[in-house]
């Protein structure tokens, strides 16, 4: 396993992506974001979006809190800041970042989108 000290690289990080997307236990997605984010890599950007609109996920405070940091990492997310995390203004993300967020807004929790900060 690749340790977040660790910055992996290319290959490895595909190779967690598909662990990610495959993960079922909330441990196991929290173990992996947080290597995901260590990598800098913006492949990973739509599974950990993916994941944070998994029920399972939300279910984690831990394993939420992983994924946010990881999306914090890839400039995806600011936070946490009282407490919450939330998306970059728009203006900030890739067009690529924009169309998942769309496509997964309505499994995404809405305290991340903070209209105060677009």
């Amino acid at each position: 396993m690749t340790s977040v000290a660790h910055r992996p690289s290319r290959a490895e990080v595909s190779e967690l992506i598909v662990l990610l997307v495959q993960a079922t236990g909330a441990r196991e997605v929290q173990g992996l974001a947080a290597q995901l984010g260590a990598g800098g890599d913006a492949r990973a950007v739509r599974p950990l979006l993916r994941r944070l609109g998994d029920p399972r996920v939300q279910a984690s405070a831990d394993a939420e809190r992983a994924v946010c940091e990881a999306l914090v990492a890839l400039d995806v997310m600011c936070g946490p800041r009282d407490g919450g995390f939330h998306f970059v203004p728009r203006r900030r993300l890739s067009d690529d970042v924009v169309a998942t967020i769309r496509e997964l807004g309505s499994a995404l929790p809405w305290r991340y989108f903070d209209t105060k900060h677009v």
